[in-house]
This record gives structure tokens, C-alpha cells and sequence, in this order.
């Protein structure tokens, strides 16, 4: 029994280190996606911004010894992913000495005082919080009107999920002298960075989730590394001319004929803009029509509807990872089989040489390589 063990243990080692072979090979031409290690940027829980309406906005990570725990003054509240919002260590709000129920010494061992509010939110790590954009209109709505004068943000590291949290709350706390002067998200984003950290705001998930929050355009995306998912958050598509209306303690009262979703609509200015108004992803220029496609290149959007086999590497993923429909391999194994530049969500195209998501890819060239639509409609216009 032993020797079947020994065996087995030795096949694996033998299949990890052909497994970091293979991985040598592919180096020079793949983008990681791997969650990389960051050097110390930031420690503590720290006032980022004051806003114009005197409210302090504090920012940390736990694992960066940057929890809400470590506000002095104890702030009003605090907001973060759920598994982030408690340290590693309860005895650090407990007090790490116990004494018998009742008794006097008890309030001398030490213990924090937790905020008068905490909210816990479903917010994945490298994801997008899993509330509605509404949500953030209320939540500046009821800070106002709960009077809190402090707010702390947290998540892990303090840089993604504590990024996506500093940049809304510093546009929709703010004036309207302030929102004025931002253009987009990605121009938030650097603004944020600038306050807080480097790192703030991780994923293009995360950036299109700001815009789309915050009704301004994506701009320029500001992300080096792509964690997100395959498509990322549905939003950000250069929406409307943003918020107009800074945040008043005085919030309507819905009637039968309201929903909250029109009252802060009203409340807030929140105008949808025209499909035909909003610039192509894809080429980023404003040519989309009604139904989503673009005159200038012939994008047409992802599509997210249903899954298929790769036969290469065995995965099922969705119908815009393949070139065409009747591929059999998904566009990460062609690329890795060409020599192709490719990440989770991207391959490169031929023409531009940039990373483009797989639905802003159009067809294959006579070498079997990628071109996007925008170089695909140039080729056109030049013939």
C-alpha cells in the first residue's frame, strides 16, 4: 500500500513539473491572468475625501490592517463585502480577556465599540456588488438623512471592492461643481487612485459597473490586468449626461401609482439615454441604432445566450469565445495553438495588434489569425 502511494505522490510531481513546462513555453506570447502579489501601498483605515457636504469617507483593507475596527473616531458607518467586514481576530473587538457575565471589570478589558450602522454586502472578490444601481442613489439618500458624517469602506486588500465603493460615493456624495468636472470613469478611477492607492478599482467589470452606476461613459479603460469574468458587468455604455441632483435628508414618499425605482429616477435625474446616442463598444464611435448594432464597423454586441463544447480543451463556454459557429475549438486554444496573444476574455487581433473581446472579433484571416470589426470595416472602406 505504501509503494502504490509513494507512486502516486510521484506522478504528481512529475505532472506538476511537465505542467510548468508546458506553462514556459506559452510565457513569451500569453497575458496572465493570475491574481499577482502587490508590494505594501497602503496600512490602516484612512480618510481618503471630504465631501462637499462635510462627510468623511475612509478606505482599507482588512488583510492591509485596515478594517473599520481601526477608525478613531469610531465613524457612523460601515459598508464592505460580508466575509470582510469582521476582523480575523474577534477578540480584537471583544477584548481578548473574559470575565463572568455582569460583572463591573468587564467594561475595562478592552473592545471596540462597533459603528451605530454597518451594511454587509453580497460583493465578490473581483466581481461587482450584486445590488441594484438604485441602491447606491438610496444609500446617499439615507446617509443624508440619517445625518452620518463619516463613512468607513473596506474590503480585503482595499484596492478592487474598496476602490468601486470610493469612486460612487465620491461622485454621488459630492456637488454638482464636482461631478461636473469628472468625464468619465475612467478619469474617476485615476482620481481615486490619486487619493487612495495605485491599485483602487482591479477589473474592467468593475470600471464598466462605475459607469453604469454612475450614468457617465467608461472612458478610457485604466485596467493593466484583466480579473474579471468573461464578459464582465452588462453597463457603462457612455450612458447619459450624469447626475444633477445633490442629496437632500427630504425623499419622496412612493403613492400606489410609484415604484421607489421612479422616485429616485425623479429624484436623482436618472435620464436613460437613446440606444442611438450611445458610442460602439467596440469602436467607440456613437453609430449604434436601435437595435444595438453599429453602422460604422458591424459590431452587434455580445451574445450571451447558451454554451458550447470546445473539443480542444474540453470546457464549455459561451457562443462568442468561438470565431464561428460551427468551430470546434474556442478562440484561447487557437491562439494558444498559433502563438497568438490571448487572455481570459481577449484575443489579439491581426490588424491593430490590440487585445479585443471575443465579441469584438469578426473573422479569421487567410493565416488563420484574428481580425476585429473595426479592421475588418477599414479593409472594406479601402477596397
Amino acid at each position: 500500500m505504501g509503494k502504490k502511494s509513494r507512486t502516486r505522490k510521484q506522478k504528481r510531481k512529475q505532472m506538476k513539473l511537465t505542467n510548468n513546462k508546458e506553462m514556459t513555453k506559452v510565457k513569451n506570447y500569453t497575458t496572465t491572468t493570475k491574481t499577482t502579489w502587490k508590494p505594501p501601498c497602503h496600512t490602516g483605515q484612512n480618510k481618503i475625501f471630504t465631501t462637499t457636504t462635510g462627510i468623511d469617507v475612509y478606505g482599507g483593507g482588512r488583510n492591509r490592517n485596515g478594517g473599520w475596527w481601526k477608525c478613531s473616531p469610531m465613524v457612523d458607518l460601515a459598508i464592505g463585502p460580508d466575509e470582510t467586514m469582521r476582523p480575523v481576530n474577534k477578540s480584537i473587538l471583544t477584548g481578548s480577556t473574559v470575565v463572568p457575565d455582569g460583572w463591573s471589570c468587564e467594561k475595562f478589558v478592552g473592545g471596540i465599540d462597533p459603528p451605530k450602522y454597518i451594511i454587509d454586502m453580497d460583493f465578490p472578490d473581483f466581481g461587482v456588488p450584486q445590488v441594484s444601481k438604485l441602491f447606491w442613489y438610496a444609500l446617499c439618500d439615507d446617509i443624508v438623512e440619517h445625518g452620518i458624517k463619516s463613512v468607513s469602506t473596506q474590503c480585503a486588500g482595499g484596492h478592487g471592492r474598496t476602490g468601486v465603493q470610493l469612486a460612487i460615493l465620491f461622485y454621488l456624495l459630492n456637488a454638482d461643481d464636482v461631478r461636473a468636472t469628472i468625464a468619465d470613469a475612467g478619469q474617476l478611477i485615476e482620481l481615486i487612485r490619486e487619493l487612495h492607492c495605485d491599485h483602487a478599482v482591479e477589473t474592467t467589470e468593475q470600471q464598466r459597473y462605475i459607469a453604469d452606476v454612475l450614468d457617465i461613459p467608461v472612458g478610457e479603460i485604466v485596467i493593466e490586468d484583466r480579473y474579471s469574468g468573461l464578459y464582465g458587468y452588462g453597463g457603462g455604455w457612455g450612458k447619459a449626461s450624469g447626475v444633477t441632483t445633490t442629496p437632500t435628508a427630504t425623499i419622496k414618499t412612493t403613492s400606489d401609482d410609484d415604484t421607489w425605482e421612479d422616485v429616485l429616477s425623479e429624484k436623482w435625474d436618472i435620464q436613460p439615454h437613446p440606444p442611438e446616442d450611445d458610442p460602439c463598444e467596440c469602436c467607440g464611435e456613437a453609430t449604434l441604432n436601435v437595435d444595438d448594432e453599429c453602422t460604422n464597423c458591424g459590431w452587434t454586441g455580445p451574445s450571451l445566450e447558451g454554451s458550447r463544447l470546445c473539443y480542444t480543451c474540453g470546457k464549455h463556454h459561451p457562443a462568442d469565445a468561438f470565431t464561428y459557429l460551427d468551430d470546434a475549438e474556442c478562440m484561447v486554444c487557437h491562439s494558444r495553438f498559433l502563438g497568438i496573444k490571448y487572455d481570459d476574455t481577449s484575443v489579439e487581433c491581426s490588424g491593430c495588434e490590440k487585445l479585443r473581446y471575443f465579441d469584438f472579433i469578426a473573422q479569421r484571416n487567410d493565416q488563420d489569425k484574428f481580425v476585429c470589426y473595426p479592421c475588418v470595416s477599414k479593409k472594406e472602406m479601402s477596397e
